[in-house]
């Protein structure tokens, strides 16, 4: 997708974060842009921000887990911009708890937001693109998709589900509709609010999250999300699938995985806590 400019991504999560940050970068290409979010307020405050910036843009609150007002996003897309031709998958939540300790609102909860809601997504805006003849689909995974830790079984079973999904409807499209990629964003520590954001989600659901302060720590150190997007955004004008904001890191941890997978052993990371 090598030409942006004037086209329309829509992002959910968008309201800060990744999705701010991919947000940016599609703005910086001239794009415009509709953005969804489940806090209303401070996805009002973001699209005020980006249009004080001079840029053209849509907020509309949505709850990713439901079909109903993802359908309502697209039709308000295409009410408002008439194609949407980058949609970014981007809403989620997470949670670092030891696996017994894990209560069933902690797996209904993300299983919905961070699975339910991209293939809400997915039955939503992939047929969009099919019908225009174009257009590009991605979705927020983790480098947690890719290698699994302790204390986060649930986070690393949704993006696990995320990366199969992606990989497995990248191949159909090429196949089937190559007029349409896919891409899916594995990043490593990103320097969000995840943590405090997923913590209220929690509440709201009638749990919490336990206090991991190696996970915060090890996030607040991370990479600067508006780097993010701009990364991410270059892979999908550059036709990658994978979008990796920390290749390095993520080929040190994977390629060790891969080797004790070769001789039927688990492998265990030395660094315990990722994204």
């Amino acid at each position: 997708m090598s030409d942006l400019n004037n086209k329309v991504a829509l992002i959910t999560g968008a309201a800060g974060g990744i999705g701010l940050g991919l947000a940016r970068a599609c703005a910086d290409r001239g794009m415009r842009l509709i953005l969804s979010d489940l806090d209303g307020v401070r996805l009002t405050d973001t699209v005020t921000g980006l249009r004080d910036e001079g840029n053209e843009v849509l907020g509309q609150q949505c709850d990713v887990r439901d079909l109903a007002e993802v359908a309502g996003l697209r039709d308000e897309a295409l009410r408002e911009f008439g194609s949407i031709d980058l949609v970014c998958n981007n809403a989620g939540i997470g949670l670092a708890k030891p696996v017994l300790g894990c209560t069933t609102a902690d797996w209904h909860l993300l299983f919905e937001v961070n699975v339910t809601g991209v293939i809400n997504g997915i039955r939503t805006f992939l047929p969009v693109l099919i019908d225009q003849g174009g257009g590009h689909l991605s979705a927020t995974a983790s480098l947690s998709g890719l290698v699994g830790d302790p204390d986060l079984a649930i986070y690393s079973g949704t993006k696990f589900a995320v990366v199969g999904m992606m990989e497995s409807i990248a191949i159909e499209m090429q196949r089937d509709h190559p007029a349409v990629t896919v891409s899916v964003l594995c990043p490593g520590p990103v320097a969000t609010g995840l943590v405090m954001n997923s913590a209220r989600a929690l509440t709201d659901a009638g749990t919490s999250a336990s206090d991991n302060p190696d996970v915060a720590d090890y996030l607040a150190a991370g990479m600067h999300p508006d780097d993010v997007g701009r990364l991410a955004i270059a892979g999908i004008e550059a036709g990658d699938f994978w979008l990796l904001s920390h290749p390095e890191l993520t080929f040190e941890i994977a390629e060790p995985r891969f080797e004790a997978m070769r001789r039927h052993q688990l492998h265990i990371p030395q660094d315990w806590t990722r994204q």
